[in-house]
């Protein structure tokens, strides 16, 4: 009988594996096998009622753990809709890992279930429900709205900008529809302001997060995804992240570093991550045939602000104090209000003229 029950759940598993969820089972015979098998450490189980084999278990980011409960809640629960940071793993919003330990899910007022352990239940009324990949969340501007409003600046913004660029409404119009569907909520303001610096243009985490940091320790900000024509072969382009004007005419290259991105650009293009690197270091050489000091931004500067902060001055962007101390003004008076930075270069024919 025990061989039979370990096929038994060997199948389980390996259907819910197949289908990138944990197990479950509406029988409670098989439940209890499941229950004694996670007490004696030989399985794990995430949450109430869920399981998973260790070692698949172990193997997962903790993003995709968190897809996991998901997917086999949904299963379990077919009405049941998904809300702030479950619902914006689905939209593919930026979360932090640490976001992602309980799953939220979206109650009316009628519904009087509290939230218990790591299952959190938020009331929320008159949103359009969506279906992605199966799974049943909230509107990505509901979605937006909720995450934006419990979040610092500069976590924040990569939702923002993430949100600008996946949605067809422009970061005011998004503004709009967080005043209205706000009315009642805590951190209205600070959503509203967040989202009035987003920018669709901006194309990964780290990016949009060193922006946040420029914004805040007062840098000029510079222009997003430049394309410039390649020195050897003008008839192409080669984009850059950042693209700062210079007060004397000149121009600073800026490329967030992260190596996510090289594995990524070697997953789509089919090349090994040392290869799309060595690429890389090509482009780079021949962008400096233009005579621009290329800056580079990696995560580890993102995470000591005073290196940050160094790295971009050495590079002679321009900074003021002025800006640094009228935003964090605004940011306890006036949240909602934003303030950019960036400096312009005034050609001598303009004045001459």
């Amino acid at each position: 009988m025990s061989a039979a029950n370990d096929r038994m759940l060997d199948a389980l598993f390996e259907e819910a594996e197949h289908q990138g969820r944990c197990a479950y089972s509406t029988d409670a015979r098989v439940r209890g096998m499941l229950n004694r098998r996670a007490r004696l450490g030989s399985i794990v189980r995430p949450t109430e009622g869920l399981f998973a084999r260790k070692n698949h278990w172990l193997g997962l980011k903790p993003d995709t753990r968190a897809l996991h409960i998901i997917k086999a809640l949904q299963a379990l629960h077919p009405g049941w809709v998904f809300c702030h940071e479950s619902a914006a793993l689905l939209w593919g919003l930026p979360m932090p890992y640490a976001s992602l330990s309980r799953t939220h899910i979206a109650t009316t007022p009628r519904d009087r279930r509290s939230s218990r352990g790591d299952i959190v239940r938020h009331c929320i009324s008159n949103d359009d429900v969506v279906v992605i990949d199966g799974i049943l969340v909230t509107s990505l501007v509901r979605t937006a709205f909720d995450c934006l409003r419990k979040r610092p600046f500069d976590h924040g913004l990569p939702i923002a900008d993430r949100a600008a660029a996946l949605s067809d409404l422009s970061p005011t119009q998004l503004q709009q529809r967080f005043r209205k569907i706000g009315r009642g909520c805590t951190g209205v303001q600070r959503a509203i302001g967040i989202m009035g610096y987003a920018d669709a243009k901006s194309e990964s985490w780290l990016e949009s997060y060193a922006r946040a940091l420029m914004i805040t320790q007062g840098f000029s900000l510079p222009r997003l995804q430049v394309e410039l024509p390649r020195p050897l072969d003008p008839s192409r382009v080669y984009r850059v992240d950042f693209l700062w004007d210079m007060p004397d005419g000149s121009h600073v290259i800026g490329e967030a570093d992260g190596m996510r991105k090289y594995h990524e650009d070697a997953e789509r293009s089919g090349c090994s991550a040392v290869s799309t690197l060595a690429d890389e270091q090509h482009r780079e050489a021949e962008l400096t045939l233009y005579g621009f000091p290329v800056l580079r931004i990696s995560y580890d500067d993102t995470q000591h602000i005073e290196t940050f902060v160094d790295k971009l001055m050495c590079y002679g962007i321009p900074r003021s104090s002025e800006v640094v101390g009228a935003i964090r003004k605004l940011a306890t008076q006036n949240p909602a209000s934003s303030l950019r930075y960036t400096h312009v270069h005034l050609k001598p024919e303009i004045f001459e003229g």
